[in-house]
């Protein structure tokens, strides 16, 4: 998916705008929710989402939806990653 296509899910599906953010390499947190609903698209590197279903990490190109409520955690490569965020 491009950034283009992802910025049209977003419209069409009630999310906010994206907002870009970047995690350093070998970043981890703790399990933790959120209050919202998550929408991302990984712009460069690499991000791991662990939840009590397992762990898929995400590459340039592919993104992901975390349900409001999730129980998840994040975990960057060795290149850290940069991501387009939005919330709904």
């Amino acid at each position: 998916m491009n950034r283009n296509e992802f910025e049209q899910y977003l419209a069409s599906n009630a999310y906010a705008p994206a907002q870009a953010v970047t995690y350093p390499p070998h970043m981890s947190n703790d399990m933790h929710t959120h209050e919202f609903t998550a929408c991302l698209l990984i712009v460069e590197g690499t991000l791991t989402l662990t939840t009590e279903s397992g762990a898929i990490t995400y590459q340039t190109g592919e993104s992901c939806e975390v349900a409001a409520g999730t129980l998840h955690s994040e975990q960057t490569g060795a290149d850290g990653v940069t991501f387009l965020a939005s919330r709904k």
